[in-house]
């Protein structure tokens, strides 16, 4: 097998998406959770493999490895597939998947040792890659939750080569006589290995770009929150309110200090786990009863600070009792016949106030409901007025 010039500059393209492929194996060695980067370097080990192969055929040959390069071309698009899917957590729908590739494998079998046709091969091998690397898509784009805008530029660049891969063959055949019978010069092979090239290059950049991302993120909220309860720290709560008491719009702004009653007790009588269980019992109740705009902390130890947003005084006790009151529910929280109670001491958060002076003011609400007894609400008297 003779190699020719134009075949070695054509041997370009393959070479890089290889390339391609042993940096996200290399991604993927030191991030091991995130599987979507082997799956991708497999995608395009395949690919690229498979363009190396049909690139250095000779013209005679191509009809008889037509099944071989195109069962790689097929096991590339299925790993492509499973990295968008391993992503965001969809199914591959792997059956489906093998049913298109088996359908789309007999099909160039037979236009390649029964009825020759190069062009009908063309066809039958994009809509099969195109419809197995779909598969995941629509089942992504109904996921509820938000995704950050470089998410949304890698999943619309997915569904777009998807597309292109299905009608590529049409649009290069319409374009002109691409002369098939010389396929590895032909205009649809240029086409082929430059946009494949060119695809792989920025759809790995953008994918890890996401990783990046995704672990960027990640550190940022193990640092601003609590690991076991995930609420707000102390630091990035004060972080969080400072912009909010800024916000006219947010006005009237209530804070509120809790403390679970007796909690030393709990762990004293019954040891830590139990005292937190206890802790992530308070804190789910907490954030089932706030909205998505307010601020909940695990201020320290068994201390809880809420920063309800467009809340009053009076409205800021009416949450807090339903809090109390499921507190007092939870049967399973305590092993004995008094049930686990939890006091709160609330005041106003004035426009551009200080944050500190309202922490401080509703600390001392706080007590003056310890010292009646526990398993109280305090108001400060000045906000209600």
């Amino acid at each position: 097998m003779t190699i020719t010039n134009p075949q070695a500059y054509l041997l370009v393209a393959p070479s890089a998406i290889m390339m391609l492929s042993l940096a996200l194996f290399t991604a993927w060695h030191f991030k091991r959770d995130q599987r979507y980067l082997l799956f991708l370097g497999c995608s395009l080990a395949c690919t690229g493999l498979s363009l190396a192969f049909q690139t250095v055929l000779d013209r005679s040959q191509i009809a008889t490895w037509s099944t071989v390069s195109g069962l790689g071309y097929l096991f590339g698009a299925w790993f492509g597939a499973c990295a968008l899917a391993n992503k965001y957590g969809v199914s591959s729908h792997p059956r489906l998947s093998f049913a298109i590739g088996l359908t789309t494998l007999a099909i160039l079998a037979y236009f390649s040792l029964v009825e020759e046709d190069l062009v009908l091969r063309i066809h039958t091998l994009g809509i099969g890659l195109g419809f197995i690397q779909i598969l995941p898509a629509p089942a992504i784009f109904k996921l509820p939750r938000k995704r950050e805008r470089l998410e949304v530029v890698l999943y619309w660049t997915y569904v777009m080569f998807c597309i292109y891969t299905m009608l590529r063959p049409a649009i290069v055949l319409a374009i002109g006589n691409p002369e098939l019978n010389n396929f590895v010069l032909s205009k649809f092979w240029v086409v082929t290995t430059i946009g494949s090239m060119t695809f792989s290059m920025f759809f790995t950049f953008l994918l890890l770009a996401c990783s990046v991302q995704g672990t960027v993120s990640k550190l940022s909220d193990e640092r601003d929150h609590d690991p076991l309860t995930e609420l707000l720290n102390r630091r990035a709560f004060h972080e969080a309110a400072e912009s909010l008491i800024n916000d006219r719009r947010l006005q009237p702004i209530s804070l509120a200090v809790g403390d679970i009653d007796h909690f030393k007790y709990i762990n004293d009588r019954w040891g830590h786990e139990r005292g937190d269980q206890v802790l992530k019992k308070v804190s789910l109740t907490m954030r089932s009863q706030v909205r998505d705009q307010d601020l909940v902390a695990r201020y320290g130890g068994e201390e809880f600070v809420l920063l309800l947003v467009n809340t009053d005084i009076k409205r800021a006790e009416e949450i807090v009792a339903r809090i109390r009151e499921q507190v007092r529910s939870a049967n399973d929280a305590m092993q004995e016949d008094k049930p686990l109670t939890i006091s709160f001491g609330i005041t106003a958060v004035p426009l551009s106030g200080s944050l500190s002076a309202a922490i401080d003011q509703g600390d001392k609400l706080l007590y003056q409901a310890k010292g009646a007894g526990r398993d109280r609400i305090c108001t400060d008297p000045v906000a209600d007025l």
